[in-house]
């Protein structure tokens, strides 16, 4: 089974959603996990590598997992990923090779603009988290 670690980045009332090349699907940044790394560090070097987004607050109150099968060629590969809760200050993003495009949109735009329903799952849930921390 791969194993990924990735992020819901909100800046203010905005959530980060990338485009990825090789299918177009808009998604969360996220990567693999490299030999050695916890799953938050994973998250903060994928965003990096991925937006050049390097001052991100991380809370510690989500922890959300999917898992999923795709084919690559023709094997079919089991996927985990981990999903994290996030915040940040910058707006600039610098776009890897891996992606095409990126949004900040609002949560209504997010959830209409996300392709796979498991993602728009994390999503909700990454909304009532933020929701719940803003009314305390």
């Amino acid at each position: 089974m791969e194993h990924s670690c990735g992020i819901v980045l909100f800046n203010a009332k905005k959530i980060l959603l990338l485009k990825y090349k090789g299918g177009g699907h808009w998604d969360f940044p996220k990567g693999h996990v490299e030999k050695g790394e916890s799953e938050t560090e994973t998250t903060l070097r994928e965003l990096r590598e991925e937006t050049g987004i390097s001052n991100v607050k991380l809370f510690s109150n989500f922890r959300e997992k999917i898992e999923y099968s795709f084919r690559r060629g023709r094997s079919i590969i089991k996927k985990q990923v981990i999903y994290f809760l996030g915040e940040t200050e910058e707006n600039n993003i610098t776009l890897s090779h891996e992606h095409m495009d990126f949004i900040w949109a609002n949560s209504d735009i997010a959830l209409n603009t996300v392709t796979y329903q498991k993602s728009k799952s994390i999503l909700n849930k990454a909304l009532l988290t933020r929701k719940d921390m803003l009314n305390v």
